[in-house]
């Protein structure tokens, strides 16, 4: 009984306690309490090695990190030296091979990943000196096998493709150069052409000026005392050479004046990626930072309440996202805004956003906005701090930029006291809505509405790596895309006209073509077969060697009448309805006589482009009434087929697009040439095929059309 009435009162106070609450108000926020944050001291080793250790005994693991902190250099008609440094440097040793090194790290259950900056390590404590071992090896007695070196340059190149039909990466290549301009380094481009010049000396000679310890940073974390992390230090790093340190490059950076418009044309695509940018002068720690951060969360930080996600997502449902984001670097930062919006709203929603930026600027933010921003940066301020990794970064940056010790510990206290007066001031100075970069990636049909934000000169044509686009030149007189396919046709099979072409084409009824390539990223070889018969017959067959084995990845075929097309992991298929008729229309040798075919085909000379310095005739061709179509380019100098690209969409709608280049035309026989390299790129991989072999023969007899492949 007495326990029961204790329990009472207890719960009579509560309720008394409750019923005491005015709930017609919201609690007012409570100031945000100082927060204790150890920022570790730095200590410095007698080669110039900078340490900071953050000791944390939950787990028995330890990280460790290499930040080398040479100058922001601009690398020129080398650019990318830097980036493959970075993915050279875990190559092996000259004391280890690559193969070996990999080996040992995986037996750890460690992980090992490099940048053009250094290395972050990881593993169980257990394995600590294994693994300092390996790092401190890789750091002093890096191998930069040759072997290896070609394969990184191959495999950046192909990547530098699948980037020039991504929207995101072309209009971040724009921006870059309209931003910081081409010779500053966070404008300059990465090309196959400047990949092509970096040599393996080019890596070493970056290796010896930049990686050394005077300039360095190591971060050590986890379960690991002091003692320990300094004994680990000069055991493992303490014999690294030290070097001259380089002195940092100022830059020059355009300044925006008016707004200017840059397009750069991405055919077929159903959406515009928009992006609405400026450079700013914003250093990191410096006293604006912490407001302009809650500026651009109100704006378009990321949340569906931000302004921008408001308007153009929730409101006028124009895009999935559009978001906001300003930066600081200690050379120079930069302001952008966008997203991607459907092709017809292309010109509101550059409307919308321009109006968002210079609302920024005109009007104060409300006391709901700024306090939803506070209490969210104060959420994810204060999960951070559960991260040992976070106290690292807060001292890394606080060494890096001579931030004052207590700059993380009042964050806080800083963001409790941030205003909307300081918030309109910060936007007034730093955005600049009448002096914008608007690029926008899309299709062309856009373009007629992009010229009245253009204060300036007019709109600039920009290609997918920042250089100036030209308009296509206007092509000569008498120049029909039935004479450009004639040309072509007949230098094909070394003729001059429709009688020489009869004649020859009377002795060719039947072309086997034998083609090979090396896929390096996946160690295999493949061999591809391709049978072509009069009038329409059609077979193919791809096989792939490997390590792993030998597979029949794809075959089609069709006799005329009937055929079908296997794919390894799809099954078999039969063509059918369209597709069958599609088949049964096809023209032997060359696409381009059934292309002349007016009754189906829509094909139009839309002008002279240049590719890489050259001169090429560009053709449209779309077949009536569908919306897949695809540019051939033709020489202008020699009428020889240089490249196809295609455009068209997928199952679900998405926009998609693949390319062949051909090139190496060469003589197979009696006056019939060919083209001996193709090049295909689709969905981010590249693919050169070299033709090894051709049979010509008569009469067009094979079982290959029936599908059954000897």
């Amino acid at each position: 009984m007495k326990k029961l009435l204790s329990i009472s009162f207890v719960a009579l106070i509560a309720f008394g306690s409750f019923a005491q609450v005015d709930r017609s108000e919201a609690p007012k926020p409570q100031p945000n309490p100082k927060i204790e944050i150890n920022i570790p001291d730095v200590i410095t080793t007698e080669n110039g090695l900078k340490v900071i250790i953050v000791e944390n005994h939950k787990l028995p693991k330890v990280s460790f990190q290499l930040f080398v902190d040479y100058p922001i250099m601009a690398e020129g008609d080398k650019a990318g030296v830097s980036d493959i440094f970075g993915q050279l440097l875990s190559s092996g040793t000259t004391s280890i091979s690559k193969d070996q090194f990999d080996s040992d790290v995986d037996y750890m259950g460690a992980s090992i990943s490099t940048s053009a900056r250094g290395f972050f390590a990881s593993s169980l404590k257990k394995h600590t000196p294994k693994l300092l071992e390996l790092l401190s090896d890789m750091v002093r007695n890096p191998a930069f096998p040759e072997d290896e070196f070609e394969r990184i340059v191959n495999q950046n190149i192909s990547a530098l493709e699948q980037e020039k039909s991504s929207p995101d990466a072309m209009a971040s290549n724009v921006a870059g150069v309209v931003n910081f301009g081409k010779n500053h380094p966070y404008g300059e481009i990465t090309t196959e052409e400047t990949l092509k010049n970096i040599t393996i000396q080019d890596v070493k000679d970056h290796y010896n000026k930049f990686f050394i310890p005077n300039m360095a940073y190591l971060v050590i974390v986890g379960d690991v005392t002091k003692e320990e992390a300094i004994e680990y230090t000069n055991k493992y790093f303490g014999e690294w050479k030290k070097g001259d340190i380089a002195d940092q490059q100022k830059f020059k950076t355009p300044v925006s004046e008016g707004n200017n418009v840059y397009f750069v044309d991405k055919p077929g695509a159903v959406q515009s990626r928009i992006s609405i940018t400026h450079n700013v002068d914003l250093k990191p720690g410096h006293e604006d930072a912490i407001k302009l951060r809650v500026m651009n969360q109100i704006l378009g930080g990321g949340s569906f309440s931000a302004r921008l996600m408001s308007n153009l997502r929730e409101d006028k449902a124009y895009t999935y996202g559009c978001y906001s984001q300003i930066s600081s670097d200690i050379l120079k930062g930069d302001f952008t805004a966008g997203g991607n919006f459907r092709n017809e709203v292309t010109d509101s929603a550059i409307v919308q956003i321009m109006m968002e930026i210079e609302k920024m600027t005109k009007e104060q933010v409300t006391d709901k906005e700024l306090e939803l921003v506070k209490n969210s940066m104060t959420g994810s301020f204060a999960r951070s701090l559960e991260s040992p990794q976070t106290i690292a970064r807060f001292a890394l940056n606080t060494v890096r930029y001579n931030l004052p010790k207590d700059y993380y510990a009042t964050y806080l206290t800083k963001l409790e006291a941030i205003t909307k007066e300081e918030l309109l001031d910060v936007a007034q100075r730093y955005l600049r809505p009448q002096n914008l970069n608007i690029i926008v990636v899309g299709n062309e049909e856009v373009v007629e509405t992009l010229g009245k934000f253009d204060t300036n000169a007019g709109i600039s044509l920009k290609d997918s790596e920042g250089n100036e686009q030209m308009m296509l030149k206007a092509v000569p007189a008498g120049i029909t895309a039935e004479k450009i396919f004639n040309d072509y046709i007949y230098k094909s099979l070394s003729v001059t006209n429709k009688e020489e072409y009869d004649k020859k084409m009377k002795k060719i009824g039947f072309i086997i073509k034998s083609y090979s390539a090396y896929m390096e990223a996946f160690g295999a070889d493949m061999y591809l077969m391709n049978y072509e018969g009069k009038p329409n017959k059609t077979a193919s067959i791809l096989k792939i060697k490997s390590p792993q084995g030998n597979m029949t990845a794809q075959k089609e075929y069709f006799n005329g009448e009937a055929g079908g097309t296997f794919a390894m992991g799809a099954g078999k298929t039969k063509y059918e309805g369209e597709e069958l008729a599609d088949k049964k229309e096809g023209v032997f040798m060359f696409n381009q006589l059934a292309y002349m075919n007016a009754e189906k085909y829509d094909v139009k000379v839309m002008g002279i482009d240049e590719v890489e310095g050259k001169e090429y005739y560009k053709v449209k061709i779309m077949e009536k009434g569908e919306t897949d179509f695809i540019f051939d380019y033709y020489s202008v100098e020699s009428g020889w087929l240089h490249m196809t690209e295609s455009f068209g969409k997928d199952d679900e709608g998405n926009a998609v697009s693949s390319k062949v280049i051909h090139g190496d035309y060469k003589e197979v026989k009696k006056g019939i040439m060919m083209s001996h390299s193709m090049k295909i790129i689709n969905m981010g991989q590249t693919i050169e095929f070299t033709l090894n072999e051709v049979k010509i023969k008569k009469k067009p007899k094979s079982s290959a059309f029936d599908g059954v492949f000897n």
